[in-house]
């Protein structure tokens, strides 16, 4: 199956360069610019060998070829950005003007808004200059900004925090691969708002004021704040109004995914749009007609939710499936994902390292490869029963995939996912729909049909927040503190590739690999908590407001700190939680330090 799905292996390579690239700005005395002259090169050589028909050489020189392409993606998009971290810090400007591009995100004190950078004043002269910048504002701010509006701000920028402890997430690497370089935290006083003339915005603020429009039109008709809760952040992926409570039903289920706009929402969208249309394609020239009306479809529900990068992903991937279909030939479903992927990292390399990516592409990947021998296993002749184990063989397919990489980045795994999922993705499958219908109606002023998928909308929202609470009234329904490092979630991926082989070319041989890829997966797990457990270490943390040391001695962990900290949950969780997590460690003993 694989070999005939070229573009599985194109993008691998390229993501190899990206990786390879990462590596090559390590180096002291390395300049980004090799890269391209090696891509050339390797361009160059597989068309002398394809003329020469050397098969070998041209394979040889194909995989240089989208390895280099990477390298050189990768390295020259940030050496960009370093080139302007450079030019704001070498410039003496006391104030800067902000365009926000963002709709304002709700946070516990503050909101929260993207901005990018037009000019900065030096020695009371504007000068033109660019990047994107992370702004937050009180929460009793006069006057919120919203997308479009200009800031007009005193003082300088400020770079994100680096990560400076042991095992600590890093949130400048985080914003960095999204493009921003720069955080702010205005205080009153600071900053004015110029509003912008509608009659004058960009095109690009039209999608933020839809998006406005569709949040508006939720609240108008949804009464349960729990549901438009629910909704808001499926469709539309802010989640400043969701419930603490509702967020942790959604992690302790394992469906805390659909909470995100993903390509599992532009995918339940795409089902329903071409199942409706499929007739189409019968009609003289048809074809064409399809694909457009079912391309404008899925950017109306693209522009709906603001067309943020992971429905951008989705959208592109959707309609690469469709250009697919109608295409004349058969088309395999992991080659037209690699495509989709492909396309999105040329553009943006920076995506590889972003969680939602790599999650949205492992559970297409995972229901791709695994549906189907999931689904043979049972076949029942009633079709209700049916229905609910496709749904349950699509959810085990799509978290086969993604738990090695879930416990990897988040250290736990909800027990009974299986329980819960098929539910939480049956009752999606009406709710997405029908919220799109109920947005339709709402723009065409059909009261009759907004009060009657308002209903379904409510309803639908309703049973999905109950499924996925169910796991909460359970016992053990959430195991926390696993750790997984990179080179067992590998050996994990590599382990399922194996099963699938042997599946797929019912080959005995891919077995016996995999029995044994199984004994060196517990041997080094085993090896890496023994070494964990026996690791003694002293640390001196660094963090705002607070001293704090600790001494890790077996599986305790020992922290002397002000009297502040031990109840700053949210400071432990941030600096200190991924360390006791990575190190194995079983019990935290606080030790205050004394004030004299």
């Amino acid at each position: 199956m694989l070999s005939r799905a070229p573009f599985v292996g194109f993008v691998l390579l390229f993501i190899a360069g990206i990786l390879l690239g990462d590596v090559l700005l390590l180096a002291p005395y390395f300049s980004g610019h090799l890269a391209l002259p090696v891509f050339l090169l390797a361009g160059i050589s597989s068309f002398l060998c394809h003329y020469f028909e050397l098969k070998r050489g041209v394979i040889i020189s194909i995989w240089l070829s989208f390895i280099a392409l990477g390298s050189f993606c990768r390295i020259s998009g940030e050496q960009k950005l370093d080139s302007i971290i450079s030019s704001f810090e070498e410039s003496d400007y006391s104030g800067y003007e902000a365009k926000v591009i963002s709709l304002p995100e709700k946070r516990r004190n503050s909101v929260r808004v993207e901005a990018e950078i037009v000019r900065v004043m030096e020695s009371d002269n504007w000068v033109k200059m660019s990047t994107k910048v992370l702004i937050n504002i009180p929460a009793d701010a006069d006057e919120i900004p919203k997308p479009g509006d200009l800031l007009i701000v005193k003082g300088r920028l400020e770079r994100p925090m680096p990560a400076n402890n042991p095992e600590q997430f890093d949130y400048r690497k985080y914003l960095r691969n999204k493009g921003i370089l720069w955080t702010d935290q205005l205080g009153p006083g600071v900053f004015d708002v110029y509003h912008f003339a509608k009659k004058d915005a960009p095109a690009r603020f039209w999608l933020t004021d839809i998006s406005d429009w569709a949040d508006s039109s939720f609240r108008e008709n949804l009464a349960d704040d729990r549901s438009y809760g629910l909704v808001k952040a499926m469709l539309l992926g802010r989640r400043d109004d969701l419930h603490a409570e509702q967020t942790d039903d959604y992690i302790a289920s394992g469906s805390v995914h659909i909470l995100s706009v993903s390509g599992m929402h532009v995918a339940i969208i795409f089902l329903m749009i071409t199942t409706i249309l499929g007739w189409l394609k019968k009609w003289r020239g048809g074809k064409v007609l399809y694909v457009s009306v079912v391309a404008l479809l899925l950017v109306f529900y693209a522009l709906a939710t603001g067309f943020s990068p992971s429905v951008q992903r989705a959208t592109i991937m959707c309609i690469v499936f469709v250009l697919a279909e109608v295409s004349g030939r058969k088309q395999l479903s992991m080659n037209t994902l690699g495509i989709s992927a492909l396309l999105i990292l040329l553009f943006d390399p920076a995506a590889l390292f972003d969680v939602g990516f790599q999650l949205s592409y492992l559970a297409m990947t995972g229901i791709f490869l695994f549906y189907n021998p999931i689904y043979a296993i049972f076949k029942p002749s009633n079709r209700i029963i049916r229905f609910i184990w496709q749904i349950s063989a699509l959810a085990f397919a799509a978290q086969l995939t993604t738990f090695p990489l879930s416990i990897f980045y988040f250290h736990q795994f909800p027990t009974y996912f299986w329980l819960v999922n098929p539910f939480v993705i049956g009752f999606t499958n009406v709710l997405l729909p029908a919220a799109m219908i109920l947005l339709f109606a709402s723009l065409i002023n059909l009261d009759w049909l907004q009060w009657i998928f308002a209903q379904v909308v409510d309803w639908s929202a309703y049973f999905t927040n109950v499924s996925a609470g169910i796991p909460r009234y359970l016992p053990g329904y959430l195991v926390g503190q696993i750790n997984l490092g990179i080179v067992e979630t590998m050996l994990l991926y590599t382990l399922f590739l194996l099963i699938w082989l042997a599946y797929e070319q019912r080959e005995f041989q891919y077995l016996k690999y995999s029995f044994l890829l199984t004994f060196l997966f517990v041997a080094i797990s085993v090896s890496i908590s023994i070494q964990s457990y026996l690791l003694t270490e002293s640390i001196s943390y660094n963090i705002p407001k607070h001293t704090v040391g600790s001494y890790k001695y077996g599986s305790k962990l020992y922290l002397v700190s002000d009297a502040a900290f031990r109840s700053d949950k949210q400071a432990f969780d941030f600096y200190i939680k991924n360390y006791v997590v990575t190190r194995e460690i079983g019990e935290v003993i606080f030790a205050v330090k004394s004030a004299h």
